[in-house]
């Protein structure tokens, strides 16, 4: 018999305490072909690193956990862990989202699921949005650059296709939307800037050192937790966005942004579903609320809702002469 994982051990004991109120050593032992030693270590770990209330009951001549302190830590963990594997392959099989080799930390998680959930693998996958086909000899050469500090000289096409040379200190990575970009420091603009991977034509390293050897980690942070999309701003407002019937009962779950207040509101008897969400500058919302059209309406800010408005009327004309 395979000897069962440290994870699949843990799980087994507090499930079993919770189904059947209490767990000896050798029944751990018989189940997981673990020996005695390491079954102290799982019960020492549960107890000291996961803070679960376990001790060993005389009256019921096993462990147990304190009934008057509650413990969920470990629900639903094993659901969880196959919900995550299954995420993660799905990353793993498309290079775009995730461009490195990962055959086997793909399989080292893999071995990590409990047995009884191993047969699921291929019965709940992902489908993710589009994605960028990321270029490797740019993460090489960024990664680069920020493990040693040094700048880079870039070509970057912005939006609207105008060129420009920047030279860039490299902060931080991320996927967001189906797009890589690297939050930096431009020297050009003396501030942080946001340039999307796809959009930088020429990439080349230098031997000049950070201009500030230690970026203030909370700068990062904010960047990455303010206001919805990746083209955040400095002036930050709320938008409210109201979802009809049906497409209402389809995003109820949905959220858009951590700071995010969902509401459900009846206007002239009809029932809307009200996003509040925090919004710098307004492209990728107005964006996404033209995928619900026509059951979608951005409310405010005015501003927001003049751009939603303007785009509307932009396809109309467009289409509508065809």
């Amino acid at each position: 018999m395979r000897e069962k994982s440290k994870i699949e051990r843990i799980v087994y004991i507090d499930r079993t305490i919770k189904q059947k109120g209490s767990i000896t050593k050798k029944q751990i032992m018989d189940w997981s072909g673990a020996c005695e030693s390491s079954v102290k270590n799982d019960i020492d770990f549960l107890k000291n690193e996961l803070n679960a209330p376990i001790y060993y009951s005389g009256k019921k001549k096993g462990y147990a956990y304190k009934e008057d302190v509650p413990f969920e830590l470990l629900t639903f963990l094993s659901e969880n862990m196959v919900i995550l594997y299954a995420l993660l392959k799905e990353f793993f099989s498309n290079r775009n989202f995730m461009p490195v080799i990962t055959d086997k930390i793909l399989k080292g998680l893999k071995d990590e699921l409990p047995s009884e959930y191993k047969n699921i693998d291929g019965k709940i996958s992902f489908r993710l949005s589009e994605a960028e086909n990321p270029e490797m000899d740019k993460f090489e050469i960024i990664f680069n650059s920020i493990l040693n500090e040094t700048c880079l000289e870039i070509h970057y096409s912005d939006a609207k296709g105008v060129s420009s040379e920047r030279s860039i200190e490299p902060l931080h990575i991320y996927h967001y939307q189906g797009k890589w970009s690297v939050f930096s420091y431009c020297k050009k603009a003396r501030d942080y800037r946001v340039f999307n991977l796809s959009r930088i034509t020429k990439l080349e390293t230098t031997s000049n050192k950070f201009r500030i050897a230690n970026h203030p980690q909370n700068v990062i942070e904010n960047h990455l937790n303010e206001a919805f999309g990746v083209a955040r701003g400095k002036e930050i407002e709320q938008a409210v966005i109201w979802f009809y019937e049906p497409t209402s009962h389809h995003v109820t779950d949905q959220k858009w942004h951590p700071d995010q207040i969902t509401d459900h509101i009846t206007r002239k008897g009809k029932n809307i579903l009200q996003f509040t969400l925090p919004v710098a500058k307004y492209e990728e919302l107005v964006g996404r609320v033209l995928r619900y059209a026509p059951d979608a309406e951005v409310r405010s800010p005015i501003d927001m809702r003049n751009m939603w408005l303007d785009k509307i009327k932009s396809l109309s004309e467009k289409y509508l002469k065809k």
